[in-house]
């Protein structure tokens, strides 16, 4: 009969790391999360078309955690026209408004805040993949 021991060092240690796996991964996606929620806060009231500045100031971002490792992130507005309807949606699917004043003035609206999401996507997905990497060295030993 043949008889053999294995010694794995550092097991213990590798446990205790991965049981923490949920921790850990959270507090790096919610900060990827609010990093890129900031950006795009950031970048569609730069594109808002300003009349009151209202508009423009109901763009909001938040980040909220739901289960786990579950991270949500969510940026946008609740403003309405006089007339109920909204408003940031007739801006952006519309070819009936244009900016009044500014740089782009007698520009359209249309499909600006699409553009910025588009744009924005390469950033969000490098600050994603930062996040695993960084999930990845904190769980090594």
């Amino acid at each position: 009969m043949i008889d053999y021991e294995i010694e794995i060092k550092g097991l213990d240690e590798q446990i205790r790391k991965l049981n923490r796996f949920e921790v850990t991964a959270f507090r790096h996606f919610k900060e990827a999360a609010k990093q890129s929620v900031a950006l795009l806060e950031r970048n569609w009231k730069m594109i808002a078309p300003v009349d009151t500045g209202r508009y423009r100031s109901s763009i909001h971002g938040r980040v909220k955690s739901v289960v786990g490792t579950d991270v949500v992130a969510v940026c946008g507005t609740n403003v309405t026209s006089d007339k109920g309807f909204p408003y940031p949606a007739a801006l952006e699917q519309s070819m009936r408004y244009h900016y009044r004043r500014g740089p782009r003035q007698g520009q359209f609206t249309y499909n600006r805040v699409a553009r910025v999401l588009k744009r924005a996507q390469g950033t969000i997905k490098a600050r994603f993949n930062k996040a695993v990497k960084n999930i990845v060295k904190d769980l090594e030993i």
